[in-house]
């Protein structure tokens, strides 16, 4: 049902995982930071965004007119309609995860999940494995602004990991975590770590993702490129990798203004006519 109802705002969600899944993974990774607080068997699920999700956020912008944050707000109202979507019984707690508080994790979300597979440089053995990591490790050293990362070694050689889904690559984004407070199944089976990538390319995943992000080389799941219909298009690609909220309004007021024309992306129902 909850897949359903994501469906037509561009939106998935993760099968059903249980808190204590998540936390005993955070508990392994981080000391305990972030956890979810609620019973160890209480129900949760992860929703994030595919390919089609601006569309979304244009509507939101034409109908309301935020003068910031775009998205988190186009997504807030999403969360609104699910609250009162979801029955009283479930006790329901629904986060933007882009905004918080309480912040949480959501890398490890969608790898105890089975989502997605989560890249480290240290899943890799071997003296090439070994190889490979320190001449990344130099080239982000070589390439960080000092000002940004300051001086340490350590932070300048850092190599960060990523997610990537199985049919989506690295084009989606995660917007919120649903846990069912009144909802418990505790005996759900917890699924394997998912395995997408063969070892090459999770190299050049995790090479392109420290060292080229913006450029969403690491979005692609192969060297040889991506299904163009799995990818953002051309205008979430710009709008998603701009850092300018000016440049980002200015975007969305020409997009309002082609839906006020009746220009409307294929396939596309307004928010506010699924709200109804």
């Amino acid at each position: 049902a909850l897949a359903a109802w994501c469906k037509p705002y561009c939106l998935e969600c993760s099968p059903p995982f249980l808190v204590g899944w998540y936390n005993e993974k955070r508990k392994e990774t981080a000391d305990g930071q972030q956890i979810i607080e609620a019973l160890e068997d209480a129900v949760a699920f992860a929703l994030w965004s595919i390919p089609g999700y601006l569309e979304v956020v244009a509507d939101h912008f034409r109908r309301k007119r935020p003068t910031s944050n775009f998205v988190d707000e186009a997504t807030d109202e999403l969360l609104d309609l699910l609250r009162t979507d979801l029955g009283a019984d479930l006790d329901a707690v629904v986060i933007n995860t882009d905004r918080g508080p309480p912040y949480y994790h959501v890398q490890s979300v969608g790898c105890v999940a089975g989502v997605d597979e989560h890249i480290e440089a240290y899943d890799f053995t071997g003296a090439e494995a070994e190889a490979w990591r320190e001449e990344l490790s130099d080239s982000l050293e070589e390439s960080r602004d000092t000002k940004m990362w300051g001086t340490d070694p350590a932070s300048l050689r850092k190599i960060f990991g990523v997610n990537v889904h199985p049919v989506w690559g690295g084009w989606y984004a995660y917007r919120a975590l649903v846990v069912l407070r009144g909802a418990s199944s505790p005996a759900l089976v917890q699924p394997p770590p998912l395995k997408c990538l063969e070892e090459r390319e999770a190299q050049r995943v995790i090479g392109e993702y420290n060292l080229r992000h913006a450029e969403c080389l690491w979005r692609d799941l192969s060297a040889d490129g991506h299904p163009a219909d799995r990818r953002y298009t051309t205008s979430e690609y710009f709008f998603f990798t701009e850092t300018s909220p000016a440049k980002r309004k200015r975007w969305l007021e020409l997009r309002a203004a082609e839906m006020e024309q009746g220009v409307r992306a294929p396939g596309l129902a307004s928010l506010a006519s699924l709200a109804q």
